[in-house]
């Protein structure tokens, strides 16, 4: 089975990252950790997020693990895109704490996600 992660750098992607490496080295499954750079990759270069805290951990971990990054003006598309093509089982988001009513405005990737995905998604806290 296969887990992907979309991560962002900030503590929302961290906390998704950290729950869903649990949860592949528990179950020993794979992880997909998915960056896109919200950008138009055709004028712009894609800013490069170092993952080596993460990598460092996986490989002392012995996570079996796959870095895709991608760069798109359409994150929540290239994360969905890339979740089904390596044959993800779940997709695991980072989200802001909200209050009621601002669950019903949450952000625009993570609601295209959550509406999108045609596999489950976890969406974590910090």
């Amino acid at each position: 089975m296969t887990i992907a992660v979309a991560y962002r750098p900030d503590d929302y992607g961290r906390a998704a990252v950290r729950w869903a490496a649990a949860k592949a080295e528990a179950n020993d499954e794979r992880l997909i950790l998915i960056t896109v750079s919200e950008i138009d990759p055709e004028v712009d270069e894609p800013e490069e997020i170092d993952l080596s805290e993460f990598t460092e951990r996986f490989d002392l971990e012995g996570i079996d693990y796959e870095i895709r990054r991608a760069a798109s003006l359409s994150v929540s598309d290239v994360v969905i895109d890339q979740a089904v093509e390596a044959g993800a089982d779940r997709l695991v988001i980072g989200i802001r704490k909200r209050t009621p009513v601002g669950k019903m405005l949450m952000g625009r990737v993570t609601q295209m996600i959550l509406l999108d995905a045609p596999m489950p998604v976890i969406a974590v806290k910090p």
